[in-house]
């Protein structure tokens, strides 16, 4: 008696196949919601330092807001990070999984046999291997194509313009509070010189 190889529903691998799909709208989703929240924070924390140079009273007071705030948005975008590296490895599991079904797949219950897998995506990703599109990302283990890690710089990019933010707000706005305060030079009064009157 000789061992049958299990074949699986195509209803089940399009199940599969579906959710992934919904893993990278998902992420792309988030990526747009986290950089409208990350080029909003970046409007208040401007208006909220351009407040406080030109109010004395709120100096300190709207500078440490922008501190803080700047702080946790930088955690946010390494938040954001690894939001994406989470997505992508999931998203690269699931077509793992996909990839190991494919050639146990039956289409056709009523008639097994007849049709068989094609496996795409197996094909597709050693077409990807031929035309040298791949690179394995840094630090991770998997695999993905070379445009995918552009993905990753613009929180980066965002994370450096915050910790610009605290940079410029801690080392040269805080301890120069008399530089952006000053009064308004008040120029001397001359007075007018009236001719005497010869007696």
């Amino acid at each position: 008696m000789t061992d049958q190889a299990p074949k699986y529903s195509f209803d089940e691998f399009k199940i599969v196949y579906e959710s992934t799909e919904k893993v990278t709208d998902r992420r792309l989703q988030t990526n747009r919601w986290n950089y409208t929240i990350c080029a909003a924070l970046i409007v208040a924390i401007t208006g909220i330092i351009k407040y406080s140079v030109s109010n004395d009273p709120f100096f300190y007071i709207g500078l440490i807001v922008a501190l803080v705030l700047s702080g946790m948005a930088t955690l946010f975008c390494c938040l954001w990070v690894g939001q994406i590296k989470d997505f992508k490895s999931l998203n690269h599991a699931k077509f793992d999984v996909l990839n190991q079904m494919a050639p146990y797949l039956e289409y056709n219950p009523e008639h097994p046999g007849v049709l068989k897998p094609f496996c795409p995506f197996e094909k597709e990703w050693n077409k990807l291997e031929e035309m040298k599109a791949l690179q394995e990302k840094s630090k991770t283990s998997f695999i993905a194509l070379k445009s995918t890690n552009i993905e990753y710089y613009i929180p980066k990019a965002f994370i450096a313009l915050f910790a610009l933010v605290v940079i410029v707000v801690g080392i040269l706005l805080l301890p120069n509070k008399d530089r952006f305060n000053k009064p308004p030079s008040v120029k001397p009064q001359t007075v007018p010189h009236i001719p005497r009157d010869k007696p």
